[in-house]
């Protein structure tokens, strides 16, 4: 199998890419009209989903740098609909990772991919939420505020977010994206089949 990305690999990653992109955009505008505390849950909820279309990425193309540059795109895409910097920055950062480190640099697996993709969203999860909310709480509010978001609802993230909850947080994170790698896999097994992924017997 040729390891190299060609013109139709790096199309299919765009657009499967943005079909995450959108899927996360929804379930994170519904979790945000439900309030608060469902909001900073939309990471885990929508690695469900999102997972099914990253196993097949990874089904379609399994190779090195396919995570890293979806990861890459998803960030440019929440930059362009203002979203806060900390989220492209763990996006990229926890794509680079977990394509060339927790996928290793020899043959990529099933069970590599499951687990590089439950990292990188509780990366993003950090990223998302975490440090905004924790450790960036002017920016974050000076952001929303700019945004035109009510000061109550703004507390009410920043109250949810305080404690032992960033734990939590993440730890969602980490069980949505296995989740979604898991029932992604279970799915869409003939194609892991077809890409020599799995055994046929």
């Amino acid at each position: 199998m040729n390891k190299k990305l060609n013109a139709k690999d790096f199309i299919l990653i765009g657009v499967l890419t943005a079909l995450m992109w959108i899927i996360c955009m929804i379930i994170s505008t519904i979790m945000s009209v439900a309030g608060p505390v469902t909001n900073v849950f939309y990471p885990a909820v929508a690695a469900i989903p999102c997972g099914v279309v990253m196993m097949l990425l990874l089904a379609k193309v399994p190779k090195k740098g396919v995570l890293a540059i979806s990861a890459a795109i998803q960030g440019i895409l929440f930059l362009l609909v203002g979203g806060f910097w900390t989220i492209p920055i763990a996006l990229i950062i926890g794509g680079l990772l977990c394509d060339f480190a927790i996928m290793g640099s020899g043959d990529i697996s099933m069970r590599s991919m499951a687990v590089a993709y439950s990292i990188w969203n509780g990366i993003f999860s950090i990223g998302a939420i975490v440090i905004p909310m924790r450790f960036l709480q002017s920016a974050f509010v000076g952001a929303m505020e700019k945004n035109n978001i009510a000061p109550e609802y703004i507390q009410g993230m920043i109250h949810i977010t305080s404690g032992f909850m960033p734990v939590v947080i993440i730890i969602a994170g980490l069980i949505g994206g296995l989740l979604g790698g898991y029932i992604g896999q279970k799915a869409l097994k003939k194609h892991f089949v077809k890409a020599g992924l799995v055994s046929a017997k």
